[in-house]
């Protein structure tokens, strides 16, 4: 059978033996070393770091959509910057000037690794490339740039990423990136590199640079540990791209195309598979899409080369239609289709006094499969600490010491959760209450009779991931259990359900019944009940019941015509 292939990237990075999975495929190295000594009017503390953030399209590497600040810090009021401009904007002719709007940042609810190296500390390449390609942190760019996510990791669209600092320079506070640190240095005349070269032209552009060609700059191949002219951090450094390309995720290419009844509740499913580990740090999304409305469903954990079924429970219009449902896993979609249609009454005609079929012989009750239990699977993960020494040692100018440190180089243990759901039904068929001669389950043909259908869902899981009985209809041995039908009214308490009759339009008294045909022949008469809409993320429960009426004589037998006296 064809299987989709569904394009979410999870790359898989290493350092120190940590390994991280994501959405997005980083192009972002960095580097940088030890710092000079400041003074009170020329200085930078370390920590006081961000990014700007812009969003490219990759056909034409064009900005399609405002660039933004991120920061853990509190940026002093009002510091002197440039505006919200991206490395390209510079490069497609926009001036550096200054701007009089008061500036603008955003402090991501997660922190942000450190960004520039200093004398104190050295950043961590892989936690800056993990950060950035995770879902969390995408879904918060997507945000705050106020673009569709969704649409974002399509794989036509990129991030773009420059490093930036807040300092002091000359008594003054700024925030710039490193871009503008090297436009602003020329407009100085050399000034600002001649005071802070440790930061503004080695830590800052090598905070992040690229490891591949990309948006027109070439890759960094050279050293990372000297200071770097105002040109070639305009031409090489002080950038990073996240890419959203290549997928580790399939979605089993199964009968998508679905029949529900209208306004009922329905659940629809999907296998995702994954040859990737999707854990709590870097979870799985799945949107659906139906009619304009979303249900997105989170945190989906699934460990590498598994599976797990994905699911959302939703109503049906109450009109019949065709509509296309959008399961979206990483910007590539899945399409299904559900056929909405009618449960039509198959009203059986007016019995009459007349009526007869002579031929007429006993049919056998439909051999229709039914399922009153199914079981599906959930995955999830819980953190395995591994504690491990990692050693830092250094020279004090008489001996070597480890500042080293514990650190939890741990992974996510997965558990594969089982539920299941369970349907119990019954039916009670009994003369009506209007039959004169009724006893028990006795009576005499051309009498109406009566049903009550109860079931029940049950499982071992969450409620809502499960449905309540919605139809049933039942069939009449009389028409051979075919033709003619009657669909019943349902009722609903709780966690269960119950089915009767519709008022019958030919009863005199509006019962809720269905009458015999006076030629029916003695011995049992069956009727015979479907139930279904019962719907699991595995599917639909159906019970088929039946429940035996004996038929002894007929309603002639109740009257006989005798002389007035």
């Amino acid at each position: 059978m064809k299987k989709l292939y569904i394009i979410l990237l999870a790359l898989l990075l290493s350092f120190q033996n940590i390994t991280a999975f994501a959405v997005g495929d980083s192009n972002i190295d960095g580097g940088g070393g030890g710092m000079g000594s400041g003074t009170s009017s020329n200085y930078w503390n370390p920590g006081d770091d961000g990014v700007r953030v812009t969003i490219i399209r990759s056909s034409d590497n064009a900005a399609v959509s405002g660039s933004v600040d991120f920061t853990n810090i509190t940026p002093r009021k009002n510091p002197y910057h440039f505006g919200k401009y991206s490395k390209l904007a510079y490069r497609n002719g926009k001036v550096l000037t200054l701007e009089g709007a008061a500036f603008v940042s955003y402090k991501p609810t997660t922190a942000m690794p450190r960004i520039v190296s200093s004398g104190s500390g050295a950043s961590n390449i892989a936690a800056v490339k993990k950060y950035f390609c995770s879902e969390k942190v995408v879904k918060m760019i997507a945000k705050a740039t106020g673009f569709d996510y969704d649409t974002l990791i399509t794989g036509n669209y990129k991030l773009l990423i420059e490093p930036m600092a807040y300092f002091v320079y000359d008594g003054n506070y700024f925030a710039m990136t490193a871009h503008e640190v090297a436009l602003y240095d020329q407009e100085v005349s050399g000034r600002l590199r001649a005071k802070m070269a440790s930061l503004t032209h080695k830590n800052l552009p090598f905070a992040i640079f690229l490891e591949r060609a990309d948006l027109g700059y070439s890759a960094w191949r050279g050293s990372t540990k000297s200071n770097v002219s105002n040109a070639t951090i305009i031409a090489n450094l002080g950038l990073g791209v996240v890419k959203f390309t290549e997928s580790d995720i399939e979605i089993t290419d199964e009968t998508y195309d679905y029949t529900y009844r209208t306004d009922t509740d329905v659940i629809t499913a999907i296998t995702v598979n994954t040859s990737t580990e999707y854990n709590p740090d870097n979870p799985l999304t799945v949107t659906f899409t139906v009619s304009g409305k979303k249900y997105r469903v989170n945190n989906i954990v699934i460990p590498k080369d598994e599976s797990q079924l994905v699911w959302f429970k939703w109503h049906t219009p109450s009109t019949p239609q065709t509509i296309t449902i959008n399961a979206n896993v990483g910007g590539r979609t899945r399409t299904i289709t559900a056929n909405i249609v009618n449960l039509i009454d198959g009203e059986p005609p007016d019995p009459t006094a007349n009526d007869r079929n002579d031929g007429f012989t006993k049919p056998t009750l439909p051999g229709i499969p039914q399922i009153k239990s199914l079981s599906w699977g959930v995955w999830s993960a819980k953190w395995h600490e591994y504690w491990v020494w990692v050693s830092n040692w250094k020279w004090t100018g008489t001996r070597w010491v480890d500042r080293g440190k514990w650190t939890d180089q741990g992974w996510y243990d997965f558990n594969w959760n089982k539920y299941r759901a369970e349907m119990t039904a019954s039916q009670n068929s009994t003369p009506s209450s209007k039959v004169p001669t009724a006893f028990g389950k006795k009576m005499k043909s051309g009498y109406g009779f009566n049903i009550k259908v109860t079931s029940e869902v049950s499982t071992n899981g969450l409620s809502s991931s499960i449905t309540q009985a919605q139809n049933a209809v039942t069939y009449f041995p009389e028409f051979k259990y075919q033709t003619y039908f009657r669909v019943l009214d349902r009722n609903v308490r709780n966690a269960s359900s119950s089915f009767e009759f519709k008022p019958n339009r030919y009863s005199t008294y509006s019962s809720r019944s269905h009458f015999t045909p006076i030629w029916y022949p003695d011995g049992n008469y069956v009727p015979y009940t479907q139930v279904y809409d019962a719907w699991t993320p595995s599917g639909m429960l159906t019970a088929n019941l039946s429940d035996t009426i004996i038929i002894q004589s007929n309603l002639f037998a109740d009257w006989h015509a005798a002389p007035k006296n």
